[in-house]
């Protein structure tokens, strides 16, 4: 099945590990207007042991706010939707997401361990280089501080800005050719530390300062011609029902009240399917299969005849596959362009 590569990216403590509780909440659970996530795999009992998986490691329903992961872990996940009656009920799109720890990301700029670290490091850094639709994770909490940027951008986005600028100054344009969708999650936004006039208007003030803070990389975001860039506002508990406090150290905390109603997180990734989706109707390929053109014949294996039924038969299924993601495509803008502006700010 064809596949869509999606990598979340944020230091520790940012909300990676509760926004994939939401994720699953919100698109495995209560599957927002018809799409859904569930398990992939190539059997039924794989499908079975990975959805084991995926329920086992984030529950957010039983009051849990995870501080942060420790190893990196894999969401072995599929996407689909059922909004047609005539669109298939299988999944369109295999969707693993990784869960990297927060301090690979130190590692990453030569602040880290070697070894196991090292590793993860350099293996997140051709991920990146590699995804399709890019999360790019901001604490509120730290956003709102009264510090001003300079000290927020030391804390949650020095590493992230280094990242692009690296990799826009590589000889090897892979990078910034082909297209991309980054979406940059504003977590925690429930936070009563964060005062009212950040929240005011959809948290325009709040956007305004992950812009700042940000700045480099959503500048070159901007400049890419094939890429889509947004912000989004996102809680893992809900509004009011949680409380959030700052201990000596200077460390957010938050602990639960009620019981949690996740937002925004959704929105991120049907907004990233839908880009790519555009991208590859745009393009005319799809990844599940190699193209026709390309697939050598091994003289002897099959006749002539046999070969064009062949590659007749893959030029229909890639028609297929094209044809499913225009409507999947058509049907998300008609569910998420309402709401850019508010809930999505596209950038």
């Amino acid at each position: 099945m064809s596949k869509i590569i999606v990598t979340a990216v944020g230091v520790s403590g940012s909300g990676k590990s509760n926004a994939y509780g939401s994720i699953i909440k919100l698109l495995k659970e209560r599957r927002r207007d018809s799409y859904y996530l569930t398990a992939c795999g190539e059997t039924p009992e794989e499908r079975l042991r990975n959805s084991g998986v995926i329920d086992r490691y984030a529950d957010i329903n039983q009051g849990f706010v995870s501080t942060g992961t420790m190893v990196t872990t894999e969401f072995p996940f599929a996407f689909g939707g059922h909004f047609r009656p005539d669109v298939p009920t299988y999944p369109l799109l295999d969707m693993p997401l990784i869960d990297y720890p927060g301090g690979v990301l130190r590692t990453m700029l030569g602040d880290g361990a070697e070894g196991e670290d090292s590793e993860d490091a350099i293996r997140l850094l051709h991920r990146i280089m590699d995804t399709d639709v890019l999360l790019l994770f901001a604490d509120a909490n730290i956003l709102a501080e009264e510090d001003g940027v300079e000290p927020a951008r030391r804390q949650i986005a020095r590493e992230i800005n280094t990242i692009f600028e690296i990799l826009s100054t590589d000889r090897d344009t892979a990078f910034v050719s082909r297209p991309r969708t980054v979406l940059l999650l504003l977590t925690k936004c429930d936070s009563n530390l964060i005062p009212q006039e950040l929240k005011d208007n959809h948290f325009r003030e709040l956007v305004n300062r992950a812009l700042m803070v940000f700045d480099p990389t959503v500048r070159f975001c901007i400049n890419q011609p094939n890429w889509k860039i947004a912000v989004i506002p996102t809680s893992t508990c809900g509004d009011g029902n949680a409380n959030s406090w700052r201990d000596d150290k200077g460390v957010y905390h938050a602990e639960m009240t009620a019981p949690p109603q996740p937002y925004g997180f959704d929105l991120a990734i049907l907004y990233g399917v839908m880009h790519e989706l555009d991208n590859r109707v745009r393009l005319g390929y799809d990844d599940s299969e190699e193209l026709p053109e390309k697939v050598e014949r091994k003289p002897g294996f099959v006749s002539a005849l046999q070969w064009r039924h062949i590659l007749s038969r893959l030029t229909q299924q890639e028609d297929e596959q094209i044809t499913l993601y225009r409507q999947y495509a058509a049907n998300l803008h008609s569910l998420l362009d309402p709401l850019s502006g508010s809930q999505i700010m596209e950038i």
